[in-house]
């Protein structure tokens, strides 16, 4: 979560100093006053919401089939290790967002009590209400100033008077041009995101341009003789309202500078319509993704054939699990495989879970429920734990059983599950078997695989599985494996092409009158007695071309399909 919150925060960072970067050079000390209040509150809202924005941009595709490469097999001692929970280790991350938090509660408490004492000002002195304002008459060094509707004015200024009268016409413009939710929004934007320094330096200019548009109205033909009288009538002193108005506490070198600056700007309309392709720019950079329509495409892979699979959500109930830095292996297994459930329309495969809920059932439980589902294949979450005894240990691993009924198919599904999960995912490069074996897996009469979904005694691989962005990746990955093994499985079974490990033979449809494959054997074509003969574990990958795609590579002998073989080199 911290890891996400820091991307978009860099995210907004890098978008408000590319917006005010443009501002100080274009539209700075620029007299388009109006355009300059809109062009700051817009930088400061693109900035915010266009990192959270997501859109798909033209895929980048890719005519070539992907084959499942068969990952060797290692063996490895006893069942799923279950260790004892996590130590009480010192949590950076936790400890960073306290502080964050922190930092920003503390600014909008300030915030709210700065509200809170200009409502008892308001209180305290004597209010005049006026049609459009109400005039609050105070004995404040800080007066005058405004806040909404509210003009707070110094008793010792005369509003008879010439400079009093445009000091007045000053906050009356404030008040009329409602500049107080202006800078109320931004306030409170700021305490949410005030680790950025170019919103403070925003809020700045902010300021400074409701300074501009009230100094054009309210001193008339850009009297500065006049202004300067404005400014001496109220000296300088400490302002303690920020979300107010003060007259006499911005910058007074570039308010009579932008009183004396002539209003004919060099290139003013262009200045102020570039903003546009700078915010499609914008857009461009941090909303848009690329979206790779390859070989690894998940949607791509699965075929038309509708595709059952059964989802275990490892332990449950009174079964926890592994435990590990203030989580339980029952509890993320059952989070991954409902996100698995929840995003598989989009893959094209229809999952059954053997629980939806904090339930208990026994290996024998779920192995005869899945069996009964008539379905395609098998996958089992589970997460790690390694014992103190034991080295730190972290990453993914896929197990599959060395006794099933459909070996070799398991194989090809766990591979096609390390293949899509290793492109994200820190993952042990080779299936692995349990020497005394997985009972949830051998007994089952479906292609299965159990995956273990990193380690809850590693605080990284803890923090990532406490991320549902991170949750919804590893479902996302385990489905592109169950898409790729669904294409390839089905191009097989359709064609009875390999089935060597397999104790049940494949059955198919009656297409005695379709044309037969033909094998490709490391670059020769060969008959399927010779496929017959291959030995499983000798082969790396496997690749089916079909229609069109093998009419071109292989002319008049591919129409009827191709399987290309390609063996381990040594």
């Amino acid at each position: 979560m911290l890891q996400n919150v820091l991307v978009y925060n860099f995210k907004v960072i890098v978008c408000a100093a590319v917006l005010l970067s443009y501002y100080v050079i274009a539209l700075r000390n620029k007299r388009f006053h109006q355009y300059n209040r809109f062009y700051i509150l817009s930088a400061v809202l693109v900035s915010t919401i266009l990192p959270l924005l997501h859109f798909e941009w033209f895929p980048l595709s890719s005519k070539s089939a992907q084959a499942i490469q068969l990952f060797k097999i290692i063996e490895g001692t006893g069942g799923e290790e279950v260790g004892a929970a996590g130590n009480g280790s010192f949590n950076w991350q936790r400890i960073a967002v306290y502080m964050f938090l922190s930092v920003g509660s503390f600014l909008l408490l300030m915030l709210v009590f700065q509200l809170m004492r200009l409502l008892r000002l308001k209180n305290k002195f004597p209010v005049t209400r006026m049609h459009a304002f109400d005039l609050v008459i105070t004995d404040l060094q800080q007066a005058p100033f405004s806040f909404f509707r509210n003009i707070f004015w110094r008793e010792d200024i005369s509003l008879n008077e010439e400079t009093g009268q445009q000091i007045f016409n000053h906050e009356l413009i404030h008040v009329k041009q409602k500049h107080s939710w202006d800078k109320l929004g931004l306030e409170i934007l700021l305490c949410f995101y005030w680790l950025n320094p170019f919103f403070w330096w925003l809020r700045k200019e902010l300021n400074l341009v409701h300074e501009f548009i009230a100094d054009e109205k309210a001193v008339a033909n850009n009297d500065t003789h006049s202004f300067s009288r404005m400014l001496l009538t109220t000296a300088c002193h400490k302002f303690d309202f920020s979300p107010a108005h003060s007259f006499s506490c911005s910058p007074i070198k570039r308010r009579l500078i932008m009183l004396t600056t002539s209003r004919k700007t060099s290139f003013s309309y262009l200045r102020r319509i570039m903003f546009l392709p700078l915010i499609g720019l914008i857009i461009c950079l941090f909303a848009f993704t690329v979206r790779k329509q390859s070989a690894d495409s998940s949607t791509q892979n699965v075929s038309n054939k509708h595709f059952v699979l059964v989802v275990d959500a490892g332990h449950g109930g009174k079964d926890l699990g592994a435990v590990g830095n203030d989580l339980s292996e029952k509890d993320v297994t059952l989070k991954i495989a409902e996100e698995i459930k929840s995003l598989s329309s989009d893959y094209g495969v229809d999952v059954v879970l053997t629980r939806d809920k904090d339930a208990f059932m026994s290996p024998a439980d779920k192995s005869t429920f899945a069996n009964a589902q008539h379905a395609d294949a098998f996958v089992s979450i589970h997460v790690n734990a390694a014992l103190e005894s034991q080295e730190e240990r972290s990453g993914f691993e896929v197990v599959v059983s060395r006794n099933s009924a459909k070996a070799f198919s398991s194989r090809l599904f766990g591979s096609a599950i390390i293949q899509s999960l290793q492109t994200d995912f820190t993952i042990e490069p080779s299936l692995q078997q349990r020497t005394k074996g997985v009972w949830i897996l051998d007994n089952s009469i479906l292609p299965a695989a159990l995956v273990e979904c990193g380690y809850l005694t590693n605080k990284e691989d803890a923090n990532l599985l406490k991320d549902n962005s991170n949750i919804a990746s590893i479902a996302r990955a385990i489905l592109n494996g169950v898409a790729l093994y669904a294409n390839n499985k089905n191009s097989i079974s359709q064609k009875d092409i390999i089935h060597a490990s397999d104790t049940t033979p494949v059955q198919h449809s009656s297409d005695s009158a379709m044309a037969l494959p033909l094998y490709v054997l490391d670059g020769k074509i060969v008959t399927k007695k010779d496929v017959d003969k291959i030995d499983p574990s000798s082969v790396e990958q496997i690749n089916v071309l079909k229609g069109k795609e093998a009419a071109d590579k292989y002319g008049e002998k591919g129409k009827g399909g191709v399987v290309e073989i390609t063996l381990k080199k040594n």
